[in-house]
């Protein structure tokens, strides 16, 4: 299995940044690091391909050559250049994240779990606390976070083309946790992993992993806040795949989180579409008449965006970011054939 992992970043070469470099390099993996336009000109790294922005101008990616700076989306490009090097899996983490112990390990598609009963929105981090804390996944609609998760009796063995990690440390909260919260260091159970189900809960790009069956799916979208773009594609990933009875995995914990700088009242600022939305978003699309089938992928993601751009979630300059990332898709895999 060809594996490349990928990230974007604004800042120097972290200590994270060099871990990961030293470790893909000693287990044969791709590293892709896309730059943006307040990443350092001298930035330089071994064992990485690194891309500036004149670097991903020059790129034959129809996205690349429209997409704007100063956007955590450009995150993208790096999607699409793992896609030219032939990658069955892509994982995405953050520069602020470090791998721990295992990170490296073999990843598998198949998993045998204990799966969530319902379908309603869980707090799924209730399932990782060691300690009795009131802490919630950013994107989780805030009327929902005391839910509990309840498993199924009986063990699935399935496939899961969508994985996603939690993070120790400062892990992957919202803006109004982290202000009503000074100091944060939270230790998650490890060695713990389940199926969503039918149960509804946001995911993220902080450390996620990807089979090459749903690498349409990864788009993030450019025209909302960089704190929505990774949970909304999520969302939409997530209603897809339930549309084609593929399910996500969630497991725990193989990355620690260093925290870069915020201003939490922008990250706030930010979010509030999060809270006020997130419900709201799942209901239109439940009511889009989506088609089941990998050869639908590109289809469904018109579709919901369609919706969504009517209804003003983004903006009208969405659909021609979207039609770049599908014609790039479509020219650099075996995705011709997607509708």
């Amino acid at each position: 299995m060809k594996i490349s992992l990928v990230l974007t970043t604004i800042n120097k070469a972290s200590k994270n940044i060099l871990k990961i470099s030293k470790e893909t390099k000693k287990n044969n993996w791709n590293f892709i690091v896309v730059g943006d336009k307040k990443t350092p000109k001298n930035f330089k790294i071994k064992f990485c391909d690194f891309y500036n922005i004149n670097d991903q101008k020059k790129l034959n990616f129809k996205f690349s050559k429209i997409c704007p700076q100063n956007t955590y989306a450009r995150k993208n490009i790096g999607y699409l250049i793992a896609l030219k090097k032939g990658s069955d899996i892509i994982y995405e983490t953050d520069d602020d994240n470090y791998p721990k112990i295992g990170f490296f390990d073999k990843l598998n598609l198949f998993h045998t779990v204990k799966e969530l009963k319902g379908s309603n929105w869980v707090n799924i981090y209730l399932n990782f606390i060691k300690k009795k804390i009131n802490i919630w996944p950013r994107g989780l609609p805030l009327e929902y976070i005391y839910n509990k998760t309840i498993f199924k009796y009986e063990k699935i063995h399935s496939k899961f083309y969508l994985q996603q990690g939690i993070c120790d440390g400062d892990p992957d909260v919202d803006a109004i946790y982290r202000l009503t919260n000074q100091k944060i260091n939270i230790r998650f159970r490890n060695k713990i992993k389940f199926s969503l189900g039918k149960c509804l809960s946001p995911s993220n790009s902080q450390n996620t992993i990807w089979f090459k069956k749903i690498f349409p799916l990864m788009y993030l979208p450019v025209t909302c806040t960089m704190r929505a773009t990774d949970i909304w594609r999520g969302l939409i990933a997530l209603m897809i795949l339930r549309k084609d009875r593929k399910k996500i995995l969630f497991f725990g914990t193989s990355m620690y989180q260093n925290r870069n700088q915020h201003n939490l009242i922008k990250d706030f600022e930010q979010e509030v579409c999060l809270y006020i939305n997130n419900t709201k978003m799942i209901d239109l699309i439940k009511k889009i008449k989506l088609k089941s089938g990998e050869n639908n992928y590109f289809y469904n993601l018109r579709k919901i965006y369609g919706v969504l751009i009517n209804k003003k979630y983004f903006l009208r300059t969405e659909k021609s970011f979207l039609n770049a990332w599908i014609e790039d898709c479509k020219t650099l895999a075996s995705y011709k054939k997607i509708t």
